[in-house]
């Protein structure tokens, strides 16, 4: 499932499963109810998305970036946001993909994307694997939707 935030307001379904615009309060729901989500875009359209959303996320709120794999958080519960997962090397990957599996159940997983990651999966350059398990629901955002989602 895929959904846009941006500056319009008039839904729309383009029958491939993307709606455009997810308002704040459909936002907030698809937070509050658990799924992994993926937010694509711009680096500082990303962070402010997460930023804005971290109210609502399960505490604890750890915040990981893409170079330091060996530094995977170990939590119980709470939220893990996995920063940059598209500048990743294979090896990499195949480290958070083994985190994702060892993971407890109660910790959800939101990760940022500049890049399309279908995309790098059909150049190789991403873990089919991996893509799926991160890619439960994609919110795509762009910087004036970013800001008006944090205003």
């Amino acid at each position: 499932m895929s959904f846009t935030i941006d500056q319009h307001s008039r839904p729309v379904n383009d029958g491939g499963g993307t709606v455009s615009p997810v308002r704040t309060g459909a936002m907030r729901q698809l937070v509050s109810a658990g799924c992994n989500l993926l937010v694509r875009g711009e680096k500082s359209a990303t962070t402010a998305t997460v930023v804005a959303l971290s109210a609502d996320l399960s505490a604890p709120l750890v915040v990981w970036k893409s170079e330091t794999v060996a530094d995977l958080p170990r939590l119980d519960c709470g939220t893990v946001v996995l920063q940059d997962v598209d500048q990743l090397g294979l090896s990499e990957q195949r480290a958070l993909l083994a985190w994702l599996d060892d993971r407890p159940g109660h910790v959800r997983v939101i990760s940022t994307a500049a890049s399309d990651l279908f995309d790098l999966v059909n150049a190789g350059g991403f873990l089919d694997p991996l893509y799926y398990r991160l890619n439960t629901i994609v919110i795509d955002v762009d910087e004036a939707s970013a800001r008006a989602f944090a205003s």
